[in-house]
């Protein structure tokens, strides 16, 4: 069996690798004892009670913590706003769609909010579009150059605080609460100070709420009542 400060490093190490625990431990919400059942149940040698104890040692406050109580305080000022009816139109990327995409910009009237969304990859471009304009859109696509249509999508648009540029782990604070909540994210895109997630329609509410929550949890030692 290992000694108490091979035990402790152990296990302050298996916390640090994982963020969701060092997290969740730093706010209060793990069971130590559970978590002391998890280390001995992936092979760490050391008794329950030497675990707890080590566990119980590692300091609340983190650089990482920190980091992330300052960008929960950055995200808490976003502004949100959500449109459904999206659609995904993925293209092979080539010579040829690099002539189609500037015609597809006709296709959308930015004063009415409509939506022309563009995502390249190494091996496909990413068209997010309103489904009303996707047949005008698709017209001026010839079918060769088209992978996959995707409808049923939703747009969900996080308007930044300006510092969100200099805080480390704003889109970790964010998308990693959407994943511990369950959420799929079809795409997530930047366009600073905008962060815009994509989501099936039917998990836009569920996201909605989580991210509504994300931004309006009351700060540490605010005890007003709400």
């Amino acid at each position: 069996m290992t000694n108490i400060v091979n035990i402790k490093n152990e296990i302050w190490k298996l916390i640090e690798n994982d963020p969701s625990i060092m997290l969740d431990l730093s706010r209060g919400l793990i069971n130590v004892r559970a978590l002391a059942r998890y280390c001995t149940k992936i092979g760490i040698d050391a008794t329950e009670d030497a675990i707890i104890s080590a566990i119980r040692r590692y300091p609340k406050e983190t650089r990482t913590t920190k980091q992330y109580s300052n960008a929960l305080e950055i995200v808490g000022q976003s502004v949100i706003s959500t449109k459904s009816h999206i659609v995904s139109i993925a293209l092979t990327k080539g010579a040829e769609t690099q002539k189609v995409l500037p015609l597809l910009f006709s296709c959308v009237n930015y004063e009415k909010g409509e939506t022309l969304r563009l995502v390249q990859g190494e091996e496909s471009i990413k068209v997010l579009v309103d489904q009303r304009n996707l047949n005008k859109i698709m017209e001026l696509i010839p079918q060769r150059l088209v992978l996959k249509v995707l409808k049923g999508l939703a747009e969900i648009n996080m308007h930044l605080h300006p510092k969100a540029v200099e805080t480390p782990g704003i889109i970790y604070t964010i998308t990693g609460e959407l994943f511990r909540n369950g959420v799929i994210m079809y795409e997530v895109m930047s366009c600073v100070p905008e962060l815009l997630i994509f989501v099936e329609e039917n998990e836009l509410l569920k996201a909605y709420q989580v991210l509504f929550g994300l931004c309006h949890q009351k700060p540490k030692g605010d005890k007003t009542k709400g």
